[in-house]
């Protein structure tokens, strides 16, 4: 894992007017800018009075030209550690910029980025913006250029890969939960187990193409994903060890279906150690109560061993 970022400042910048430059800047590792009126000597030189002079000939009103103005002093005073953050392609982006100046091409002003642009925290996990909390995805709306990032503890956290207390309480109490559920799944009467394995997949939005436990050839269930229409198989049992998992992991044919379900209760020494194999996944009894608890079925469970 590369070091820990510590930095005490960041900022959002939207690249470019409706996001015309988010892709020149993602892909050539740039910041790309605007204030094409402001020529690059008065930013290098550092006359700001003249550059605001330019600003509020542009800008309607003094609110505007302020706000415009201190966008343009935040990217060009930045230097590292400042982070930038940014949203392209339902993702956040982010980046450091390196200590050399505005400079300039035919397309824009910008700034250079070190090491690039990137949408992965330091754990190599997307950046998607369904995972990103809500007080920095509203800076999508932001109307201006660029602004403050006001919780930069939070980003921190994000793009350090540090879960926050209340995950960590959350992920502690689950882990005893599922502890709680396999235990309970222990207790289950066969035919019980046999239709929470059909719930647990049913749950999750697949169909049920067959009858469940018709007598079919290494087969207790056959499922549809409605909507790649791909096709899966599952097996269930009662007791069973290495030998015979790998058994039905050589009878399975991927042909018309993506992969198998080996759904176990009570595995052998041999296959609890075991480990799934390509295009057959091995689900004892952890595993299928993590399903269970994702799926909103532990309330089923705790009538059945009531």
């Amino acid at each position: 894992m590369p070091p820990r970022l510590d930095f005490d400042r960041a900022f959002y910048i939207k690249l470019g007017r409706a996001g015309k430059w988010e892709e020149s800047s993602i892909e050539s590792g740039l910041m790309r800018i605007g204030w094409s009126e402001v020529a690059l000597s008065d930013i290098t030189n550092a006359k700001w009075k003249r550059v605001r002079s330019i600003i509020s000939h542009i800008k309607k009103g003094q609110g505007a030209t302020t706000t415009d103005y201190n966008a343009l002093r935040m990217i060009c005073d930045s230097k590292e550690p400042d982070v930038w953050i940014t949203f392209y392609s339902s993702r956040l982006w982010w980046c450091q910029l390196t200590n050399e100046t505005v400079c300039q091409d035919d397309i824009s002003k910008y700034r250079r980025v070190v090491g690039g642009w990137r949408d992965e925290d330091l754990d190599r996990r997307p950046l998607l913006l369904s995972r990103v909390p809500g007080q920095l995805a509203q800076l999508q709306g932001f109307r201006g250029t660029a602004c403050r990032v006001h919780d930069v503890g939070l980003l921190r956290r994000l793009l350090n890969a540090e879960p926050s207390p209340d995950y960590e309480e959350i992920d502690r109490a689950r882990d005893v939960l599922v502890d709680r559920i396999a235990h309970a799944i222990g207790n289950l009467h066969w035919k019980d187990f046999e239709i929470l394995v059909d719930l647990v997949f049913r749950q999750a939005g697949w169909r049920r193409i067959s009858q469940l436990g018709e007598t079919m050839k290494y087969v207790d269930l056959e499922l549809e994903e409605p909507v790649t229409r791909d096709r899966y198989q599952v097996q269930v049992k009662s007791r069973a060890g290495l030998a015979e998992f790998n058994d039905y992991a050589t009878q399975f044919s991927p042909r018309g279906f993506r992969k198998l379900y080996f759904v176990v209760h009570t595995p052998s020494d041999d296959l609890a150690n075991g480990s799934s194999l390509e295009n057959v996944e091995l689900v004892r009894r952890r595993e299928l109560a993590s399903m269970v608890l994702d799926g909103g079925l532990t309330r089923w469970l705790m009538d059945k061993v009531y």
